[in-house]
């Protein structure tokens, strides 16, 4: 039996329905250009993002080493030690509890005003869930921010109708979270040698694909970093990385064990028991993994360029902080 064509008055009602539903995205996505957070200093995201996007505040094409990842990044990573030592000039797009669907995100956001020549990806993110519910939920903010930011409306500014978001105000530790407390860990079982490996999702594995093919189509030097720490990192976890990275064809440098181990002190160097490094701790890190980034991919030192002089002042203020804090 042949279907009925629907009638004029259907046809109406649902073109009338597909002209409100295209009114209203329009009108959620000119809201969400306006909610936004335009000063990094307080983008109130719910990972208190603002250090995160700071890098969209830098001058365009400046930064040479982009860090991605979770806390594990923001606390084991300096990148003002890296400028110190190496002329290095990086950034810490890292995030609380990121998972990659976020970080496929903030990579694709920030090669739109970055060309950095080498990408280093915390693992710890790796092995953090991703569901379909979290990707559907990182698919709708990417869309319409207004859904990550609704709350921005009570602190709206007039800065907030005419500038770009996240385009006021860098971090002045680019993307590094400074702790000094100690907190000391117990690593009688850390990294204990085993032949076993941990497993990651499908779609974890998925995502990580994703981030080295834009890397890839970018000429960008994808490199896999496991940060120093008792609580989220051992062997199991180690050899799946490892062979995770063989099957990528992407470096991998584990700073927890073997030649590229930072000698932590573990009585010393945490503020959490084990689970971040504290700056004690991070200028290990640091020291350490800048001196392979440097041997291995030749990145360019600015040092004394005066288009990096800012860099120089973000260190003196840097500088100032951690003697006060060494001394109080």
């Amino acid at each position: 039996m042949p279907l009925s064509k629907p009638s004029p008055e259907l046809r109406h009602i649902a073109l009338r329905l597909a002209v409100t539903a295209a009114a209203l995205v329009i009108a959620l996505a000119g809201i969400s250009r306006i909610v936004l957070p335009k000063h990094n200093q307080d983008a109130h995201g719910p990972n208190n993002y603002e250090a995160a996007h700071g890098i969209f505040a830098e001058p365009e094409n400046s930064v040479d080493l982009l860090f991605l990842g979770d806390s594990e990044t923001y606390c084991a990573i300096t990148p003002l030690e890296l400028w110190h030592n190496h002329g290095i000039a990086s950034y810490i797009s890292a995030t609380g509890a990121q998972r990659l669907p976020l970080t496929l995100s903030m990579l694709n956001r920030v090669l739109d005003h970055q060309r950095p020549k080498v990408v280093v990806l915390e693992t710890n993110c790796l092995f953090r869930a991703v569901t379909p519910g979290t990707v559907a939920r990182q698919t709708a903010n990417d869309a319409l921010p207004v859904l990550e930011y609704h709350n921005r409306w009570k602190t709206l500014r007039p800065d907030d109708l005419t500038a770009a978001p996240f385009s006021i105000g860098t971090a002045d530790f680019k993307g590094y979270r400074l702790k000094t407390g100690v907190s000391a860990a117990d690593d009688s079982s850390y990294m204990t040698p085993t032949m076993d490996s941990e497993s990651i999702r499908s779609l974890n594995r998925w995502y990580l694909e994703q981030i080295a093919d834009v890397c890839r189509s970018h000429d960008i030097k994808l490199v896999l970093v496991s940060t120093p720490s008792t609580v989220n990192w051992n062997m199991k976890r180690h050899n799946c990385v490892q062979q995770l990275a063989g099957e990528l064809d992407v470096d991998y440098i584990d700073l927890n064990t073997g030649k590229n181990r930072a000698q932590i002190d573990w009585s010393t160097d945490t503020f959490d028991g084990g689970d971040h490094l504290n700056l004690q701790g991070a200028q290990k890190a640091t020291a350490k993994l800048g001196e392979l980034l440097q041997d291995r991919y030749y990145l360019p030192d600015h040092s004394g360029e005066s288009a990096y002089r800012s860099w120089d002042e973000a260190y003196a203020r840097y500088e100032r902080v951690v003697n006060e804090g060494a001394t109080s």
